[in-house]
This record gives structure tokens, sequence and C-alpha cells, in this order.
């Protein structure tokens, strides 16, 4: 052989072309402008000579005049292997990308046909018999294995898969979105906006506040994932209530009334148009998809404003959901409500008890509001905050919290923040994997939280890259704390996002160990999340991120995570046995325990959990006013995020309406829409007599006991006294 230019080289296709050194370093090129560490000109002169020689050495030995491609590549990985080790994984990765995305797009094939002839339960809230819908999930089906094929490291990737780890809402971080968020309404609809080319001028009432409230939802909502919430809609509001009774005076004294008929008339059309305003913003919530396919998940909160249109707006809100939704007045799926509690508001005597006795008639029948505590009472970090700062910190979709966060100015700032997502642990497999030494569990602990932390930390930069434009009425027109230009990226604003690291079934846990439930062993299960918490503190000060503890929720969680347990461990009663696993820190649905009981047992972990969580206690339909009342302020007190979980059907027949599943007792009809909470959000268990719920959550759903008020000495509604129920404890 005299030179390398008589060197043939054989294509894929068979064609035979003359050796070119010039291809092989077009190839390293591209591998190389993909690593971390970029190949130098020596070390690419390097390469393709070990590559000529490795190609001149084969031929002499075997004395052929041709090399296959795929001989050539093995030669360049060698040679890279050893010359520049990050520029030979990117080019090796490239080499199997076409084997990859050939598989990717099968697995994403056999996915989409699942999800087009039988739809998903995975979501109750998602309605897959809609073709729009169906869409969304088969888009989601591929960016999922986009992201495992080609996103994540092995380890994550087998972590996720092996359930030790769930990266949640895997296929919306192809897209590099946001988490839940606090959308700042408030300063979006006063300073205007554009949206879609239409510009926006700040409104002159409250019923096209609320029209454009509705609009801006849609929109917002479709650019990320997670829950969507608006903090404080009767604070938002009042200023365009004000706008409205202002004009309609003027305009009654213009026509010749008194003052007093027209202050009057005013005061009712206001009135009126906050009431159609919001039944058409709940209408639209529960009726119209947004760009993902699905009615926005929207939470509002409210309840701490006493002045007078705030007062009457969050009147209104609960007027309208107490009366419920449509001809067969059903109960309403969104806008979550959460009652924003303070007793110096709310309590006996105070200017909002009254909205607080509205919202005890509001929860008996349609579940929410749900409570959350802004008192300072025994560690509540929200009572907290707003003793120091006068900051009320509303929940980001069903129960996520965002940590402190300071301006330079030095001002605390909540609303127009987000999170960037969360990965919870599998904590039964790893107590199982442990068998029985709890050091090797904490040693698990360890492991896996320092691979969630590496994985939000791979996100934080990947998000902060993106542009203002991805979610352009958050970035962009003033829905965040801070903005940034269409073109720019959004770093700036990410920098007062949380991460979450959250958890699943500590009671499994404790059987795993002790043979027990959470009940026996809560001193160990405070350990654990305490040990949990302090894993996120040390890993804000080591990353200079905000993380935080989050009792996940678990919706589908709870089945995935514990089929894969029960396959790996065998069924271990109370461990594995059941179709699902414990939702975070709570006490088993099957335990029988008071209301008084479960609250004050589950207080303290919310202490921890400062991330995001939620108690519930279970009641019958319609429950005495007088034992939803005292069991409120109970959970106020001990500083909680509380709600109230009842089964709320309705016959689509007759239209009657109770605490029943399968058959209307009133006609017998089995066309029933039930509506109950499997996770942070009410979900439709039935619609229209079909299940919704994935076969974990169906099971837990029919094992949940009714909490016990044996024993509770009920007082009047406007004197409750905490005290007799703390006497059951």
């Amino acid at each position: 052989m005299k030179n390398l230019e008589e060197i043939m080289v054989i294509k894929k296709d068979g064609r035979r072309v003359a050796w070119d050194a010039n291809n092989i370093v077009r190839a390293v090129q591209k591998s190389s402008e993909r690593a971390i560490n970029p190949i130098t000109t020596e070390e690419m002169d390097e390469t393709v000579q070990k590559v000529e020689v490795a190609a001149v050495t084969y031929l002499l030995e075997t004395g052929k005049d041709s090399v296959k491609t795929a001989q050539l590549h093995q030669w360049v990985m060698e040679a890279l292997e050893k010359v520049n080790p990050t520029v030979h994984k990117e080019y090796a990765a490239y080499r199997y990308y076409v084997e990859e995305l050939a598989k990717a797009f099968l697995q994403s094939k056999e996915e989409s046909d699942k999800v087009l002839f039988y739809g998903s339960d995975e979501n109750a809230n998602k309605d897959s018999t809609l073709n729009s819908t169906k869409a969304a999930l088969v888009g989601e089906n591929t960016m999922k294995n986009f992201m495992q094929t080609f996103e994540y490291k092995k380890s994550w990737l087998m972590a996720h898969l092996e359930c030790w780890i769930h990266i949640h809402d895997l296929p919306q971080r192809y897209l590099r979105q946001i988490n839940c968020c606090l959308f700042d309404m408030a300063n979006l609809l006063k300073n205007g906006f554009s949206l879609t080319g239409v510009t926006y001028f700040e409104v002159k009432s409250v019923l096209t506040a609320l029209s454009v409230i509705g609009d801006a939802t849609l929109s917002a909502s479709a650019q990320q994932f997670g829950g969507f919430t608006i903090p404080e809609i009767d604070t938002v509001l009042a200023p365009y209530a004000e706008k409205t009774f202002k004009k309609e005076l003027e305009y009654n004294l213009s026509n010749g009334l008194s003052y007093e008929r027209a202050e009057k008339m005013a005061y009712e059309r206001t009135l009126r148009e906050i009431e159609q305003g919001y039944q058409g913003f709940e209408t639209k919530l529960n009726t119209v998809s947004n760009a993902l396919g699905q009615v926005p998940f929207v939470t509002i909160t409210m309840g701490l404003n006493t002045s007078k249109w705030a007062r009457e707006i969050t009147k209104t809100i609960l007027k309208v959901r107490t009366e419920g939704m449509g001809v067969t007045r059903m109960t309403a799926i969104f806008p979550k409500i959460v009652m924003l509690h303070r007793t110096d508001v709310m309590g006996v005597g105070a200017p909002n008890e009254d909205i607080f006795e509205m919202g005890v008639e509001c929860s008996r029948t349609r579940l929410y509001p749900d409570w959350l505590s802004l008192d300072n009472v025994k560690g509540n970090n929200l009572g907290e905050v707003y003793e120091r700062s006068g900051k009320a910190v509303s929940p980001m979709g069903c129960r996520a919290y965002l940590s402190p966060f300071y301006k330079e100015d030095g001002e605390e700032i909540y609303t127009g923040r987000f999170n960037i997502g969360a990965v919870s642990l599998n904590l039964p497999k790893m107590a199982l994997a442990a068998n029985g030494d709890q050091a090797k569990f904490y040693e698990l602990i360890d492991f896996y939280s320092q691979m969630a932390f590496e994985i939000h930390e791979d996100y934080y930069e990947k998000v902060g890259k993106m542009k203002g434009a991805t979610n352009p009425l958050l970035f962009c027109e003033g829905g965040a704390w801070k903005s940034v230009g269409y073109d720019e990226p959004i770093a700036p604003i990410v920098e007062a996002a949380t991460a979450s690291l959250g958890y699943i079934g500590l009671e499994e846990v404790c059987q795993s160990f002790y043979g027990e439930g959470i009940l026996k062993h809560g001193a160990f299960a405070l350990d654990v999340v305490t040990y949990l918490k302090n894993k996120t503190v040390e890993a804000t000060k080591k990353y200079h991120h905000l993380y935080a503890l989050y009792a996940t929720p678990a919706e589908s969680l709870c089945y995935r995570f514990n089929k894969a347990n029960r396959k790996e461990f065998g069924v271990i009663e109370n461990v594995t046995s059941r179709e699902y696993l414990t939702n975070s820190f709570h006490v088993h649905v099957t335990e029988d325990i008071s209301i008084p009981q479960k609250i004050a047992f589950e207080s303290p972990f919310h202490k921890l959990s400062t991330g995001g969580r939620i108690s519930y206690t279970e009641f019958v339909y319609g429950v005495d006013a007088n034992v939803l009342a005292q069991s409120i302020r109970f959970a106020m007190g001990e500083g909680l995020y509380y709600g109230v979980n009842v089964i709320s059907a309705t016959c689509s027949h007759c239209g009657h309406q109770g605490d029943f599943d399968d058959q209307c007792p009133k006609c017998g009809a089995t066309d029933i829409t039930s509506i109950s909470r499997v996770c942070g959000y009410l979900s439709y268990g039935k619609s229209k007599g079909h299940c919704r719920y994935n076969p974990g959550k169906q099971a837990e759903v029919k094992d949940r006991i009714k909490h016990s008020t044996k024993g509770m000495k009920l007082s009047r509604p406007d004197a409750p006294d905490t005290k007799i129920l703390q006497e059951q404890i």
C-alpha cells in the first residue's frame, strides 16, 4: 500500500469511495460541538493520525484494499477514547442515534395507539376520550421517550424506570417548561398586556376583568405544566368592582335618581356583574380545554381582604360554587378554591366571620374551599411569613409552596414565582431493599436524594436558557415577579424558582421495619421526614438554588411505585399487598381514627414538608355544619392546610345529589357523575357512569373510612370550642 489515498471505504449502501481524512474531521467536529470539553486542533490531528495508523495496519495484516464504514467508526471511537474521552462519549452516542431514535419512535407509536383506542387513566382530570386530549397525550408520549432516550444520564433514567425515584412530568421537561406558579394577575390587569397580537389595556369593569382573566388563564396555563394559581383573587378584582360601581352610580345620578336610589341600583348592578362574570369564568375553566388538551388546573385563593368589594367578591364566589354548575347543579372541579385563614380575620367576632360560615356551608357539599392557616401557631412557616412580611403565601396548584426569596431591595416576594418541578423518592422500596437495616435505608435516601438534586440542577440550567417568548404572559407581560424581553433568556426570573424533593409511602416504610403503621411509629416517621428536610436545606446551601421538601400527591404514582415494589419483593402484608401506596405522611385511609386525632397527628409533618403538603378528613355528604366548623377551626389552630373529603355524586337522569357512586338511590339510574379527591384536586370518580381513576386510586377510594366524630360535644357554629376537639386526642 503506497499511500492512504489508495484505500477505499465501503459505505453502508455498498458504494466504494476514496479515503478522505476530512470526513473524519467533520464527524468528530460535530460531536465536539456537543461536548463540554471540545476537541483541540492538536487532539484532532492526533485522532486522525491514530485512525490512519489503525487503517494501514489492518490492510497490511489482511491484504485487503478497503475498509467498511462501521470499522472506520470503531477506530475513531478507540482513538477518541484515548485522546478526548468527553468527545468520545458524544461521538459514541451519535453513532447509535438512528438506532435509538427508531426504538423511541416505535415505543411512542405503541403508547400512542393505546391512547388512541383505549384512552388513559393516568390523570383523572384529563378526558382522554376527546381528540384534543388524545393529541396532547400522543405528543407527551413522544416527548417522554425523547427525554428517556437522549436527554438524561443512564443512571438517572434507570433509577426512574426501576422506580427508585420518579421524575415528575417527564414529557413536559422536553420543552423546558416551568411547573406550578403563582401568577401575578393583578399586575397583568393593571398595566395591560399583549396576547396573540392583541393589546389589552386596563379594563374598566369587573365583568370585563373576569373575562380577561379567563382568557389570560387559558393562554398562560398552557405554556407550563402543573397548577396555575391566581392568588388573592378578591384583592385582584376589588378595584374593578369599585370601577363598575362608580360608573353605574354616575349613570344613575345623571338620569335624575336620588343618591340613595342611585347608590342602591349601582350596588345591585355591580353584584350582578360579579356573579355573571364569575359564572362565566367558572364555566370556561370547566368546559374549555387549553392548548394542552385539558381544562386548566387553576386555583384561586381569597378570604383575607376585609374591604367592601373584596368581601362581596368572596361571598359571590362561594355562593356560585355552593349552588352548583349547570342544569343539574353539579359540583365544579375548577377552579380549586382556597380560603386564606387568619383568626383575627375569620375568627369569632372578626370582620370576615360570616365569610367563614359561608365557606363551611360550601365545603359541606362541594368539598371546596380548602382551608389554609396563616396563623403564627406551632411552627406554621406560612404564619411566620405573614407575621414578618404581611405577605400571604398561597398554594401553587393543589399543594406546592415556595421557599422564601428576597429581592435586592430586601423585599420578600412570592407572587409571580414558580417551581421547576419535583423528583420523588420511593421510600417503601428503599425500606424493603434495606431489609430491616435502617442505616442502609438512610444510605439509599442519601444516594437518591443526591441524584434528585443533580437532576434539578441540570433542569435549572436548561430552563434558564429558554426565551421569554416561550411563555410571554408570564415572562414578558407582567405575570412573573420580574420581566425579560421576548428574545431574552429567562435565567434572571428562574433565580427565584423552587425545586422539590418529594416522598411517598411513610405508612409502608413503618410497616416494612416494624410490622405496624405510622400511628404506632410516628416518632420514626418524623425522624425520616426531618432527615429529608435537612437534605433540602443542605442542597440549598450547596447549589445556591431553592430546594423544598414536598409531600407528593401521587395520583398515578401510588399505583406505579407499588406495582414495581410488589414485582420485585413479592406480596408483603400491608406493604405491597394493596393496590396503592399511602400518600406521603398520611395516616392510612383504613385507620379508624377521629377527626382531631388525625389532624393533630399529621400537623408536625406540615412543619417539615414546607414545599407542599395537605391533610384531609373524611366526612359524610352534607356533614353537620357544627362538626365541620369545629374541625376547620381546630385544623387552623394546628397550622394546617386542610381539605374536606366527601363523595359528591349527581345523577345525570334525575339530578339527585349525595354520597353514592354506582346507582342513584332516588331513581335507580347508573348514569352517575361522582366527584371526589384523589390527590390535591377534585376529580371525576365517574363521568356519566365511567370510572376515570387508575386501579390504585380506585382501590384507595373504596378503602377510605369516614373519620369518627363520636364523643364530640357540638357547640354553636358561631362560638366554636376547639378544646372539645383537643379532648378527643
